[in-house]
């Protein structure tokens, strides 16, 4: 074979670029080092990414803010609207300024992250990918640890590959900013690449009455796009078109089509390169993604500036602040369209399918999983997964929501893909309040497919008044759906703006025996049928360095069913929050809300004043009152145990329903916070209710103290007026060990019945909890950061090491560790988990971690260990384990033991292709106890090409696999198989090539397949190639008498290659056949 050919044959492959998907979102996050509870999810178009909670807010944030030597960062960028070429850079410019808006002068240490494919030169680097990280002065940390000289730093951002929104975030401390560039398409020239390809077979019989050794196992291999049969099935013809094109169009439009006949569809959405799949490395350090994402064979999208229309797989949600009651979240594939021009921005969408959406909520148990969902036929792609912070007395209340990123924050184990997080996600935060893991997936229901469309529409009718319209229609006839709204945007001044908001939804729950609109909430309980509802909202919201307040009312009718709004159905809620900044030292704060529940028949008004005095650098106190009326029903239990999914324990007893627990794990609903009490449950089937009304004034105090620059402990003493009173207490420690890192203990004595602000009934109890809080990087990550030189891109590393944040021990040396304790009147529950990374050489790295859980129920250990070697220039190793133990402590549950350790080598010589090679050893465990049942699978696969001269190619694998099981305790079973397979081709000319291939299958007991084909094949003109071919196929069984076969046939094919310049034929430099002595290519 020539190197033309190569080169051709390496063109038809599938076009991948290293282009992510960019969040559309522009919502403020979290600052470094703010507590969860700091952030309610204020959503606005002019936030600054700083602190967004208004009111009374946790100690230690506080704290962190009023110490730092920061007190905001600017963040310039001279242009908007800049190309996606991928390659253009833009100065960036960070100013650091302190109290009163003064310029810093001093060096200060920042982080600097963005999202999507954008990249980041720092000041005296070359490029940040695939140069390592030259100018970070800490590797270990995620993102970019820069200094600012003089509290200033200039940086490039490199353009990503396709148009969106590229956020930019600087931190330092508790203080962040974070900036929204805009790119638009780069019309660049047009680059295509494609294939026309067409086969006929003829067989001596029908090769549908045996079983095939394995498709394309010959060279007649199948084309199942277009195929017809003829001749009794004896014969077969074939074709396949495949193309890839991307460059503007008409001048002013940039189009991306891609498509393929033979594409394998409803493999999933959203279809990306799993750094998992196959062999665990293969050498290389090139950056693959999908540019064209669709589950069908053709994707196409047409930009035009901050426009575009899309047909292939899209998001359907709306980002705007001011949509909300009417929001819809989906993930289908099909039509979209988004218009923004001017003062016009619009979406549209339309899907033909026959998907239906699935919310699962579950907590967080302290370890990294593996957690279940409730649906086990999710599809691949559609899964959204955010970790929560609900508010503790108020769970309907979600302090904080992280949205996580797939193969980067999270995978999918290797046996029943259940989902394996990169880190432990915690069962609480400092404060104390809940983490929850929610997943929102798609499922196929099966059926006739129906149409799900939507659209909205948002006109500024002032620079400072915008309305908006928005409307979903779902028309599954299992479970009909709709929800239309209309919105209103007034900014009053550059702080200050105005939302008003009004939808209506119209849903059918609990009907039919489907289960398909089953709904759990409170508001449907007992009710079925068609149910129709509306909601309002005001909101008023102001923000500047003094004053930051907020106003707001909340109304939605008893029918009215949302999921994505984040408002239950039958409540009202107002409030009223505000703090005042009277200088640097002093802040006042206030607080006021009332929540009616019309379905429990509750009532919650909660009122709170207070000031808080920074003394000095290291003390700062505060003090105010607090008043909390709530009826008996709208408390919350402070032990309240997890009950069963109620979807019943399988026959493994594994996993049954939701989350880590053995015996299933406790619901949660979307939109209170509250367990879903299910049937059989230690709740004994109701929602147990407080003793008493709550009817409370208190006084309070509190204290933070800080050590040193790691250490810092606070306290906070609150004083119950009137009978039967007593005094409350918290303290607390917080040990930062790293920028995004800290340990933290709490001591608390509460009432057994918690309310607003920590007031309740019941006796006083104590509980005493203690943790790690490593926060999940706020905007992604960065793919460079853990770069293996040359071997692999960082990552596949990233997702082979499970790498996370953690603590520097030295110089690339990461510990990571996570501790928690919560005892308290529900029991006593423990997590424990130590990891350790090392990433500071070129040459290897390594990651292991044990984590441990107990609690009433169950013991889980979860184990991984990986290594990443690179041997010499041509030589790269990788191994990894992982270990997954549940231990029951109920009756009628048994053991249940997963291990799966795979080992894989790539040969890929940096200085010649003479030989190359890539290979894998695997060896997966799993006993169950309960159902007796163990199995063990001995896989080992070897593939290599080998090129000794230039007209010959050889190519060569080789498969065993070995499976032992035991069933029931008693039966036993055993098998093995060896697969061998070689092709050899030779260029007899620049225009004729022979080839020969054989592939066998040889099983145990001597059973036999096996494939043998001779191929002749010749370039007729210029990417044109026609082969002609005999195959030989058969069985063979020395124990099944007249089961052997021998069938043989004929097959010949045409293959036509075509990229941007192929019809230029009037081009020399182009077309080569122009030329009498040049030959034709093969394609």
């Amino acid at each position: 074979m020539t190197a033309r050919k190569r080169n051709l044959e390496l063109r038809l492959k599938p076009v991948v670029l290293a282009i992510g998907m960019l969040p559309l979102g522009l919502n403020a996050q979290v600052a470094d080092g703010t507590t969860s509870a700091d952030v309610v999810g204020r959503a606005s178009a002019f936030d600054t990414g700083g602190q967004a909670t208004v009111g009374p807010r946790p100690f230690t944030s506080f704290m962190e803010r009023v110490s730092s030597p920061v007190a905001k960062i600017a963040v310039r960028i001279p242009a908007d609207n800049l190309l996606a070429d991928g390659v253009s850079e833009t100065e960036v410019v960070v100013d650091l300024q302190g109290a009163g808006g003064l310029a810093l002068k001093e060096d200060i240490d920042l982080t600097i992250e963005v999202d999507g494919s954008a990249r980041i030169v720092l000041p005296g680097a070359v490029e940040s990918e695939g140069k390592g990280r030259t100018g970070d002065i800490d590797k270990v940390q995620p993102g970019y640890q820069v200094t600012a000289k003089g509290g200033q730093l200039k940086f490039k951002l490199v353009a990503p590959y396709k148009p969106g929104v590229v956020n930019v975030r600087v931190s330092v401390r508790g203080v962040a900013e974070k900036v929204a560039v805009r790119y638009v398409p780069d019309l660049r020239e047009m680059i295509v690449v494609g294939l026309l390809e067409g086969r006929i077979r003829a067989d001596k019989f029908d090769p549908k009455t045996i079983v095939p050794v394995r498709e394309n196992d010959l060279f007649d291999q199948e084309l199942k796009g277009f195929e017809r049969e003829f001749n009794g099935g004896r014969g077969r013809a074939g074709a396949r078109a495949a193309v890839y094109l991307k460059g503007k169009v008409k001048g002013e439009y940039l189009l991306t089509l891609a498509y393929d006949s033979d594409k394998e569809t409803r493999r999933g959405l959203f279809q990306d390169i799993d750094p998992n799949a196959f062999y665990p490395v293969y050498g290389d350090s090139s950056v693959r993604g999908v540019d064209a994402q669709s589950t069908g064979k053709l994707y196409v999208r047409l930009d035009k500036n901050r426009s575009f229309l899309l047909f292939g797989d899209f998001t359907t949600q709306d980002n705007s602040p001011s949509r909300s009651l009417s929001q819809y979240s989906r993930s289908l594939p099909g039509l979209r369209g988004h218009y923004e021009e001017g003062k016009v921005i619009a979406n549209a969408f339309l899907a033909r399918e026959s998907l239906r959406q699935i919310v699962d909520e579950f907590p967080g148990r302290g370890m990294s999983g593996p957690y279940s969902v409730s649906n086990p036929n999710g599809v691949a792609g559609t899964e959204k997964i955010e970790i929560l912070v609900r508010d503790r007395n108020r769970p309907s209340i979600v302090l904080k929501s992280t949205l996580l990123t797939r193969s980067v924050d999270y995978e999918f184990e290797p046996f029943t893909g259940q989902i394996l997080f990169k880190s432990p996600v915690p069962s609480f935060d400092d404060q104390q309040n809940p983490l929850s893991i929610r997943v929102t997936y798609e499922v196929e229901q099966g059926g006739e497919k129906f149409t799900v469309s939507g659209a909205d529409l948002r006109l500024a009718l002032t620079p400072t008044l915008s309305i908006g319209a928005a409307i979903a229609k779902d028309q599954n006839p299992e479970a009909p759906y709709e929800v239309s709204g209309v919105n209103v945007q007034l900014r009053l001044s550059k702080s200050t703006e105005l939302i008003a908001e009004v939808a209506r939804s119209t849903s059918v729950v609990n009907q039919g025996s489907s289960g398909f609109n089953s709904n759990t909430s409170a508001a449907f309980a007992g009710r079925s049928g068609e149910f129709s509802g509306n909601a309002a909202r005001v909101e008023l919201r102001h923000d500047d360095q003094a004053i930051r307040g907020r106003v707001y009312a909340v109304r939605a009718e008893t029918d009215f069913n949302n999921p994505s709004a984040g408002v239950v159905g039958g409540k009202t809620e107002l409030g009223a929050s505000g703090a005042f900044k009277v200088n640097d030292k002093l802040t006042l704060n206030a607080e006021a809300t009332r929540t009616d529940d019309r379905v429990a028949g509750s009532r919650s008004d909660a009122a709170s004043v207070g000031a808080d005095l920074r003394l000095s650098d290291r003390l700062t106190i505060g003090a105010g009152a607090r008043r909390v009326s709530q009826d008996a029903i709208s408390l919350i239990s402070q032990g309240l145990v997890a009950c069963n999914s109620g979807i019943g324990v399988s026959g493994s007893g594994y996993n049954s329903g939701f989350g880590i627990n053995q015996q299933g794990n406790q619901q949660i609903d979307p939109l209170t916070g509250q367990p879903v009490v299910c049937t059989g449950s230690l709740l004994s089937g109701s929602t147990p209710a407080a003793p008493a009304d709550l009817e409370r004034t208190s006084l309070y105090g509190r204290v933070g103290f800080k050590v040193s620059d790691a250490l810092m402990l606070n306290g906070e003493l609150q004083r119950e007026m009137g009978d039967n009173s007593t005094t409350l207490y918290r303290l607390g420690a917080d040990w930062t060990v790293a920028k995004q890192t800290r340990i933290f203990a709490r001591l608390e004595h509460s009432r057994a019945w918690g309310g607003a602000y920590g007031l309740g009934v019941g006796d006083a109890v104590s509980a005493f909890s203690v943790g790690v809080d490593t926060q999940y990087m706020q905007d992604g990550s960065l793919f460079t950061e853990y770069r293996l030189r040359d071997a692999a891109n960082g990552r596949e590393i990233q997702s082979a090491l499970g790498l996370r944040n953690g603590w520097k021990l030295s110089e690339g040396l990461r510990l990571n560790t996570n501790f928690e304790r919560s005892n308290g009147t529900s029991g006593t529950t423990n997590a424990i988990g130590l990891g350790l990374e090392y990433l500071g050489s070129e040459l290897w790295k390594g990651s292991g971690r044990l984590e441990w859980r107990q609690d009433v129920s169950n013991v889980n250990w979860l184990g991984t260990l990986s290594l990443a070697r690179k041997l010499d220039r041509n030589w790269t190793l990788l191994a990894r384990d992982y270990v997954n133990r549940v231990q029951p402590r109920v009756a009628l549950a048994g053991d249940r033991f997963q291990n799966r350790f795979q080992v894989g080598f790539a040969y890929r010589p940096v200085d010649n292709n003479q030989f190359d090679a890539i290979g894998m050893f695997e060896r997966k465990i799993d006993t169950d106890r309960v159902a007796r049942t163990d199995l063990s699978t001995d896989i080992v696969s070897l593939r290599f090409n080998y090129h000794p001269s230039r007209p010959w190619w050889i190519s060569g694998r080789y498969a065993y696999k070995q499976v032992n099981e035991l069933l029931l305790g008693t039966i036993s079973d055993s098998y093995r198989a060896q697969l061998i397979g070689g092709r050899v081709s030779y260029d007899i000319t620049n225009r004729w090539t022979l080839g020969a291939l054989f592939t066998v299958l040889q099983g145990q007991g001597g059973a036999r397949q096996h494939a043998y084909g001779l191929e002749v094949g010749y370039v007729l003109m210029d990417n044109l190639w026609a082969t002609v071919g005999y195959n030989w196929r058969g069985f063979r069984d020395d124990d099944l008498t007249g089961s052997d076969y021998t069938n043989r046939g004929w097959v010949l094919g045409l293959r036509y290659k075509f990229d941007e310049d192929t019809f230029r034929r009037r081009d020399g430099s182009v077309n080569k056949t122009i030329e009498p002595t040049a030959a034709g290519t093969k394609p």
